[in-house]
């Protein structure tokens, strides 16, 4: 699977994780799994986000990987 910067036309990275801290000084967490998910019965579906990121200009894109899963 192949991605195109919307900006700059160039191949961008994939597969990427974002992370992000939460807090203040040397006490912070970090999450580094985000989903989106669809509700049905239980728990429900859910795939993770990725990040494609152009190495050009930096744009950033969260895309998931395996849409079809949460038919």
């Amino acid at each position: 699977m192949e991605r195109k910067c919307i900006r700059c036309d160039e191949n961008m990275i994939l597969n990427c994780n974002l992370k992000v801290y939460e807090g203040g000084g040397a006490l912070f967490a970090h999450r580094p799994i985000y989903s989106v998910y669809k509700e049905a019965a239980g728990w429900g579906k859910d795939e993770d986000i990725k990040i494609a990121v152009c190495p050009k200009c930096g744009y950033v894109e969260p895309y998931v990987q395996f849409p079809e899963k949460l038919l």
